[in-house]
């Protein structure tokens, strides 16, 4: 209780009580009618008053003094609670002389005063009828005026108390929030009331965390925002600590946390402090914001390659956090243009030879594998969920395709000839190098080889391949290489082309498989020829004739020899020559015109002896010639023969007589026939007589 009581302005008028006021006489309590002592004096009490309100009414058009006085009590207070005393609100002097109680007027007809307070009409003391609640009512206003004209407005303000705790509309809220929220997103939240006013009005909201969440290093995940307190100054329209947001401090993850369920608690100035509670269960709604995971970094496996497509390699599996068709994943094999790494694929890449199952994730064989083409395959499987931006993750299958024993074992040949020919020479020595063979498989490497000396028919361990020779009657056989499937073929025994120029022989390749696979190679190998055979003539001597007569460049003979080597090779292609040997001429039958030298010339390639000029038997009637055969190697080779050609005669020379004139007689009568004269003549030809002698015969009637 705290009255207080000041003086109005000097010179204010009141003109009587206001209109509608009603007015409390002296002695009475309760109600304008109650009329305090008995009968008759309570009848002299209200003639008094009415004519005390009479005068009030008559005396509102004078002037007349107005004193305040502002009372306040607590609400709450138990009944009869002294609030105060209507004198205090007068000034001391008149507070003596005032006597004979207050005459008290309402502010309206429907004020609460008489209901909720006591007012002694004599005393002018002011006590509380009931317990008073400013909630309900804050302020009470009434008029209380004296016999000698003195006016006190009497304001009665009830304070307020601590009796109410900060209420939420609602005991819980419940919220939807994103997880892909960001960071510092406000959600509205309506707000606490609290009747009381001030201090006692609500202060503060507090987000109560949970236990477990002191224990995180990243902290909160939410935060209260609201405005400041209202001041004790603000009128009492304002709206405390509105609005208020909860907001979002760090970014929320479903798949950690699926809700969270905040305890908002709002606090008023009292002390102690009253609270009130919002249950606010969030929910954090998915979002694709995890891609799938698989179980594995990488996956390998294995696989036949004789594997029929549909077969099954591996599964992957991938999960996915996310709810719903976010968390639903697909599988599916990203296509790769380059072909694989593991061998020569084509234009085919790894893609091509194997399928995945959407749903399940088990990887199966789409086509024909062959471990020898390709031994490793490398694929990238995604998966994929089902967002409506997907999120996508990849993992590496390595497969490796086991080799089973479908391929024969392959030869390769590398002849360490001159030229690289299947060819050796007839000169070649025990020992040397004919060819390199290497054996291989393309199921699988071989092993290191054992070092070992092939024999006819026998085979040699080329890890798990072996190798055999068979042919060449002992010419030739295996050696190894010391490496693994690497031999080599050398010769065993003497060649000789003229006896034998091609060898027919087999190599066979065996791998180790069950059952084993073998593959044969034929090898022809020729003898290459030296040149270690000499011409030889078809005659060691040759005989013919030719006229004198013939013409220069007529054929006389045709020599012919042959040669052993390989036939169009230099080594068995001949060429001819003629040796020079003295010339036999007959000096007697030399003229200045005759020649006695070089006749003959003969075809270097064919053979063929030719005259090179006129021939004359009178100077020389025979000629003999040495004709040289040789070849073309190196060193070349050669043989000769001898040729022997008599000139024959013709009657190329006429006769000369002995004398020029021959005398004789003849007698008459002579027998014919008798011979009466000889004449001689000579003649370089021969044939036409004995000794080249001509005879003349006389003849019957030619004398």
């Amino acid at each position: 209780m705290s009255p207080s009581g000041r003086r109005m302005g000097e010179g204010r008028q009141q003109l009587g009580a206001p209109a509608g006021k009603r007015l409390l006489l002296p002695g009475s309590r309760g109600s304008p009618s109650g009329l305090p002592g008995g009968g008759g004096a309570r009848a002299q009490r209200f003639l008094l008053g009415l004519f005390v309100h009479a005068w009030l009414w008559a005396a509102s058009g004078s002037s007349a003094q107005v004193f305040n006085l502002s009372l306040s009590v607590d609400e709450g207070l138990p009944p009869d609670t002294l609030v105060g005393d209507i004198c205090a609100g007068l000034p001391a002097t008149q507070q003596q002389q005032e006597g004979g109680g207050f005459f008290l007027s309402e502010d309206s007809d429907d004020s609460p005063l008489l209901d909720d307070f006591h007012v002694h009409p004599d005393t002018g003391i002011i006590r509380t009828a009931r317990r008073l609640d400013r909630e309900r009512r804050d302020h009470y206003s009434f008029v209380a005026a004296t016999l000698l004209g003195a006016m006190v407005q009497v304001e009665i303000r009830v304070n307020d108390v601590n009796d109410h705790s900060p209420r939420f509309p609602r005991d819980s809220l419940q919220l939807d929030v994103s997880e892909l929220s960001p960071p510092g997103t406000a959600f509205r939240l309506p707000g606490a009331q609290d009747p009381d006013a001030g201090l006692f009005s609500i202060q503060g909201y507090t987000l109560v965390q949970p236990s477990d969440l002191s224990e995180d290093p990243a902290g909160p995940f939410f935060q209260l925002r609201y405005g400041a307190p209202v001041s004790p100054k603000s009128p009492p329209s304002s709206s405390p600590l509105e609005p208020l947001d909860l907001v979002l401090l760090r970014r929320l993850d479903r798949e950690a946390v699926v809700a969270h369920e905040l305890q908002i608690e709002a606090w008023d100035g009292g002390r102690p402090r009253r609270t009130g509670s919002l249950r606010v269960d969030l929910r954090v709604l998915d979002e694709n914001d995890n891609p799938p995971v698989f179980e594995q970094s990488e996956y390998r496996a294995t696989v036949r390659e004789d594997a029929l497509p549909g077969a099954e390699v591996c599964r992957v599996r991938a999960t996915d956090r996310d709810l719903g068709p976010n968390g639903h994943v697909r599988y599916r094999i990203r296509s790769r243009q380059a072909p694989g790494t593991g061998g020569s694929g084509g234009t085919l890449g790894d893609a091509a030879y194997f399928a995945v199952e959407e749903m399940s994730g088990v990887v199966r064989v789409q086509r024909p594998l062959d471990c020898e083409a390709q031994a490793w395959h490398q694929l990238v499987v995604e998966a994929r969920d089902g967002g409506a931006e997907p999120e996508v993750a990849t993992v590496r299958v390595s497969i490796a395709v086991l080799d089973v024993n479908d391929n024969w074992p392959a030869i390769h040949l590398l002849f360490l000839t001159e030229g690289g020919a299947a060819r050796v020479s007839e000169g070649a020595r025990v020992g040397d190098y004919v060819a390199r063979v290497s054996v291989s498989d393309a199921d699988g490497d071989p092993e290191k080889a054992e070092e070992a000396v092939g024999e006819l028919g026998m085979g040699l361990g080329g890890g798990s391949i072996s190798l055999a020779l068979e042919g060449g009657e002992g010419a030739f056989a295996l050696r190894s290489g010391g490496s693994s499937g690497v031999f080599f073929l050398c010769v065993e025994g003497p060649l000789d082309r003229e006896s034998r120029d091609l060898y027919d022989l087999r190599l066979v390749a065996t791998d180790a498989g069950t059952p084993p696979l073998s593959t044969e190679e034929t090898l022809l190998l020729r003898i290459a020829d030296l040149n270690d055979q000499p011409p030889l003539f078809s005659q060691e001597h040759y005989r013919a004739s030719v006229s004198e007569a013939a013409a220069p460049g007529t054929a006389v003979v045709c020599v012919s020899a042959s040669d052993e080597d390989e036939p169009g090779t230099d080594h068995a292609r001949l060429r001819y020559a003629l040796v020079p040997l003295p010339a036999r001429c007959n000096p007697e039958a030399l003229r200045a015109t005759a020649e006695c030298g070089p006749s003959f010339s003969i075809d270097p390639e064919i053979g063929v002896i030719s005259t090179t000029r006129s021939l004359d038997r009178e100077v020389q009637e025979a000629v003999e010639l040495r004709v040289v055969a040789q070849d073309l190697g190196e060193p070349p080779l050669s043989a000769t023969c001898l040729v022997s050609i008599t000139v024959g005669d013709v009657n190329d020379n006429e006769p000369i007589f002995l004398k020029q004139v021959y005398n004789a007689t003849l007698l008459e009568h002579a027998p014919v026939g008798h011979c009466f004269l000889q004449v001689s003549a000579s003649g370089l030809s021969g044939g036409l007589g004995r000794d080249g002698e001509v005879v003349s015969k006389y003849k019957e009637g030619e004398l």
